[in-house]
């Protein structure tokens, strides 16, 4: 993204935000002002949820205060079609599309998660007879998903590829 560009629909700022973030931290992205993310959040954000945000989003962020209620009602309204967490829910993954290499034809994309309290890191293989290697493909092209991919963003993420195939027929990554 240049330095000299403005987003200004929260919905659009909404889409360089996962869901989990968002509710995780209680902020609202409200728009992108020179590489800086502008998120709404009842209270001052820490040093500590600046820090963890910029390494999350890949960008500096900075916060202006809202109400708990404004919050709560515009976060629904940004991410309504979210599935709800449960206490079943304990493992997360994030893919690190910036961070990729090809072994041959095989990608493979960096990713890191939780299970319970342990940390794991590694990296996704895609041969090209994964069902989703063109699509990993063309993620990796895409300067919209240079920051962390939660897994949870993945079905949208393959309903946006299917529309964009559909729509524009594209060659230049199809093998």
């Amino acid at each position: 993204m240049s330095s000299h560009q403005l987003i200004t629909s929260s919905e659009a700022a909404a889409d360089l935000v996962p869901a989990s973030v968002a509710y995780d931290n209680h902020i609202v992205p409200l728009r992108i002002l020179a590489d800086t993310l502008i998120v709404a959040a009842a209270s001052p954000l820490t040093t500590e949820t600046q820090e963890r945000l910029h390494f999350i989003l890949n960008r500096n962020v900075r916060g202006v205060i809202r109400t708990a209620e404004w919050i709560a009602v515009r976060l629904h309204e940004l991410y309504d079609d979210q599935p709800e967490l449960d206490d079943t829910d304990v493992g997360v993954t994030w893919y690190w599309p910036n961070w990729h290499w090809y072994d041959g034809d095989q990608l493979n994309v960096k990713c890191s998660g939780w299970e319970g309290m342990s940390h794991w890191t590694g990296c996704h293989e895609f041969p090209p007879d994964h069902a989703d290697y063109d699509m990993w493909r063309w993620i990796i092209s895409v300067p919209q998903y240079h920051r962390l991919v939660d897994e949870k963003e993945i079905p949208g993420i393959r309903r946006i590829w299917h529309r964009y195939l559909a729509k524009c027929r594209p060659t230049w990554f199809l093998r």
